[in-house]
């Protein structure tokens, strides 16, 4: 399938997707015009660019991929107006998973800071539907306040691996005015990260232009013409091979430090994506470290700051004291995610 006829079909195409508790739900009608070079499993791909052709071909052998009623395979070629649904069991969870406990920063009547551990997703993804920041927040909102979970909003989110301040909002008057502020760059965010090498200059700009490798990718690249992407770094503080840097976001691109940092020659320790692999973290060494903003409903600043966590401050220490991070292969899952995604 080319890249203009997965466009097409996102374009030309309404998709409905639903997750419960126990299984992932997606449903779409086939629309007039036809695309012959388009097989079942191009048009999931095409509407979920996260499922990948061979998870999407072993849920139809399975029988869980249906046009009008009737199991196809992923190569099935569709028709007009036929209702094609994937019906999809979630998988257990993890019983390694230990939901950390939540930990709010700062909060009024108006909105949340929360310090979110790595590892931890902020919202519902995947398996795993319960324990999430957010419902940790709505938990939170409803047993100080009384107030219907539905109220709670989460304004930014940052990757599972990262960690750091999530900020949100308690009802959508805040939300509003605080996703409006993030759009108009109005809040100031640094982060600090632990990368290979130390930089020089140690103080400067990352104005490389972040673009997507192709069509549906998770994962984001620097390319010629891409968008204008402004990241700010420090380096406070190196051991032999490394940084500590402080890093402030001018843009909000998806990925944007990680690919930054690897395109200037300093991964992020333990990135996946976009580096190496260590046996002391989960993902990238980083950290959300603060937040600043004027208050959208109150004549007042807020300015919150959350301290490395304890893993990356032992993974510093460590290579404080001369002891490289240990590299590990890549997991079966992150390879075949960094497939699709490439």
């Amino acid at each position: 399938m080319t890249p203009e006829v997965c466009e097409r079909i996102k374009n030309q195409v309404k998709v409905f997707k639903t997750l419960t508790s126990t299984h992932r739900h997606v449903e779409f009608t086939v629309g007039a015009r036809w695309w012959d070079q388009a097989d079942a499993g191009d048009f999931l791909m095409a509407l979920c660019p996260r499922y990948e052709r061979e998870f999407i071909e072993r849920w139809a052998r399975d029988g869980r991929l249906s046009a009008d009623g009737v199991v196809i395979a992923a190569d099935a070629r569709l028709a007009p107006g036929q209702k094609v649904e994937l019906h999809v069991p979630l998988p257990p969870p993890d019983p390694d998973f230990i939901i950390p406990p939540l930990e709010v920063l700062w909060a009024d009547e108006h909105l949340a800071c929360l310090n979110k551990a790595s590892g931890h997703l902020a919202h519902q993804a995947g398996q795993i539907m319960t324990g999430t920041l957010l419902n940790q927040i709505q938990d939170w909102h409803q047993a100080t306040t009384g107030g219907p979970a539905e109220d709670i909003r989460l304004v930014n989110r940052i990757d599972r691996d990262t960690s750091g301040i999530v900020l949100a909002s308690r009802h959508l008057a805040a939300h509003v005015a605080l996703s409006a502020a993030l759009m108009d760059r109005q809040v100031d965010k640094e982060y600090l990260a632990i990368c290979h090498g130390v930089p020089n200059p140690r103080l400067g700009h990352w104005r490389f232009p972040i673009g997507i490798p192709k069509p549906g990718s998770s994962l984001r690249c620097v390319q010629p013409g891409a968008q204008e992407s402004h990241t700010e770094f420090l380096v406070e503080d190196e051991a032999p091979g490394f940084a500590l840097l402080r890093l402030k976001l001018h843009t909000g691109r998806q990925h944007q430090i990680r690919v930054h940092a690897a395109h200037a020659g300093h991964p992020l320790v333990g990135d996946w994506c976009y580096g190496q692999p260590c046996a002391e973290l989960p993902g990238q060494a980083l950290h959300a470290a603060r937040l600043a903003f004027a208050h959208p409903l109150k004549p007042m600043t807020v300015n919150v700051e959350a301290p490395l966590r304890d893993d990356l401050a032992r993974l510093w220490a460590q290579v404080k004291a001369g002891t490289p991070p240990t590299p590990r292969d890549l997991t079966e899952d992150q390879q075949s995610k960094l497939r699709n995604g490439r």
